[in-house]
């Protein structure tokens, strides 16, 4: 499943998780979560962007380094600007204090294709935000099912050939 097929909005965000329903694998990351369609989804949906947008936390956890072909901003309260690689762009409490305030300061710096890319508090954060298309995928539908029961959020499949993709968030029913 490419994001041209879900006809996806300008700002999205992402997570994958495990059959267990969990956001980190044996490797103490993400990327031991998924195989070949769950890499091809994500490489699709980051391609879209203008600028990646993550959390300090994730962005330590998951080793970032910058897109090829994107900017990459990191909101946090506790990184400075100094912790960061040269040309990342350093959202502050500053300037937001929310998940979805960093959003706005990226649309406020211009950008319009915002890709977010965060744990679960940020990420099931993005998913009451009405601008933010929100999807959790998984290779099994059991990782879907149990993500969204531990957080009591609502989801709908959309797609199930080769990778489980579920729109999660207030316009999902399930």
């Amino acid at each position: 499943m490419i994001p041209s097929q879900l006809n996806l909005g300008p700002i999205t965000a992402t997570l994958v998780v495990g059959a267990d329903g969990e956001h980190v694998g044996p490797d103490g990351t993400s990327r031991s979560l998924g195989g070949p369609s769950d890499f091809e989804w994500f490489v699709s949906v980051r391609r879209r962007a203008e600028v990646i947008l993550t959390s300090g936390r994730s962005y330590l956890d998951e080793r970032y380094v910058v897109p090829a072909n994107a900017k990459l901003a990191v909101f946090s309260r506790s990184l400075r600007e100094a912790d960061l690689a040269p040309g990342v762009i350093h959202i502050s409490e500053r300037q937001a204090s929310t998940f979805g305030d960093a959003v706005n300061h990226l649309l406020s710096l211009g950008f319009q294709r915002i890709h977010c890319e965060f744990g679960p508090t940020g990420f099931l954060a993005t998913t009451v935000e009405p601008k933010v298309e929100a999807y959790l995928s998984s290779e099994t539908r059991s990782g879907i099912e149990r993500f969204t029961a531990k957080h009591g959020v609502e989801f709908e499949f959309v797609s199930s050939h080769g990778l489980f993709i579920a729109r999660i968030g207030s316009v999902a029913v399930h």
